[in-house]
């Protein structure tokens, strides 16, 4: 995008919709879907790769490496290119450093008031198996705290469980959740959909919900035929009441129907969406279709670190292919603020508009 000359004033006269990018930036924002392990800053992943075994010597082998920039095969193709990143995550210095400086870079760089990391546990251990869950998790607490005495942020941790490993190792995963319900805000499942049906979990996912946490799920991502009916799957049987991604809902009328009745909360990622051809170009991407529709949609980054974009990059997507304006900017954040499974007085002590609680 190219950027005007800066104003801290915002243009929304016709027929432009031009916003400054110094005034992105200064939008309160909401990142619901954001994922911890792969939000790390480029200056980390350089100085923590060589003793992870990866020698970085220059730009092209660190993009090589560590970034996704152009459209992949599928969403396969997409999380197998995460595991290099996941490597570096061996220690609880590391964990808790990579922790802060998400925290930190979210609020000074992106203007974001309210943020949730969420993380898999046995993602984060893989490879790692000195660490415990209660380790990793404690050490991501830490970060968090740190970050939140200094600057005014609200942030809330989901837990993960991945789809494609076995059902045992998401009831572990379930109660880890449980146990640390004080210091988790939500539950989610993740990874590729296709051949993992989400009905075998949903006992964990009742029980979650009933110990008081939020339930997300990852479910109309991919370009599959039956896409929508996962997102539909994902509400009536593990009680979802936020969609990771769930773009493919355009695509049935009856689900988008579906979705606006319940309430459901999409969290939309406009560059993951493209680079993992959910959708094949960003001036296709039907978040503003969603959003007029009535479906409540948000504005997400999802791998920030990994796809070199922060959620600011999002914001001047919007602008620039889908025009749109700072009141439609404020309304997707108060959407997100309203969701948010952060706890409500948190969340309202550092949004700057009064909220309703859903």
């Amino acid at each position: 995008m190219k950027c005007v000359k800066k104003s801290r004033h915002l243009y929304l006269g016709p027929p432009e919709f031009i916003l400054t990018l110094m005034n992105l930036k200064e939008i309160p924002k909401v990142e619901l879907h954001r994922h911890l392990e792969l939000s790390v800053r480029h200056s980390t992943l350089r100085e923590l790769a060589p003793a992870g075994g990866i020698p970085v010597p220059n730009d092209q082998v660190f993009a090589e490496r560590f970034l996704i920039t152009e459209p992949m095969v599928n969403l396969g193709a997409v999380l197998n290119k995460f595991l290099d990143t996941q490597k570096l995550l061996g220690s609880s210095e590391i964990l808790e450093r990579i922790t802060y400086e998400a925290c930190w870079d979210a609020y000074h760089i992106e203007g974001i008031r309210l943020l949730e990391l969420r993380y898999a546990p046995t993602f984060v251990r893989q490879g790692h198996e000195h660490l415990s869950f209660q380790q990793i998790h404690d050490a991501i607490v830490r970060g968090a705290r740190r970050a939140q005495t200094e600057v005014p942020i609200a942030v809330g941790l989901i837990c993960i469980i991945q789809r494609i490993l076995p059902v045992k190792e998401a009831e572990a995963v379930t109660q880890f959740a449980i146990d640390n319900r004080s210091t988790f805000v939500g539950l989610d499942l993740a990874d590729n959909e296709e051949g993992f049906d989400s009905k075998p979990f949903a006992p964990f996912f009742q029980r979650a919900a009933t110990a008081g946490l939020g339930i997300t799920v990852h479910s109309g991502e991919a370009n599959l035929p039956k896409a929508p009916r996962y997102v539909k799957d994902a509400i009536d049987y593990l009680g979802a009441t936020r969609i990771g991604h769930g773009v493919q809902i355009y695509r049935d009328p009856e689900i988008m129907s579906y979705v606006k009745a319940r309430g459901v909360t999409l969290e939309l990622c406009l560059t993951s969406n493209w680079l993992t051809q959910a959708v094949t170009q960003i001036q296709d991407h039907p978040l503003r279709r969603l959003m007029e529709a009535g479906v409540r949609t948000t504005i997400n980054s999802d791998d920030p670190g990994i796809f070199n974009i922060d959620l600011v990059h999002e914001y001047e997507l919007l602008q620039k292919h889908h025009h749109f304006t700072l009141a439609e900017f404020d309304r997707c954040n108060d959407l997100a603020a309203e969701a948010s499974f952060i706890p409500f007085a948190e969340k309202q002590k550092n949004w700057p508009r009064p909220l309703r609680k859903v």
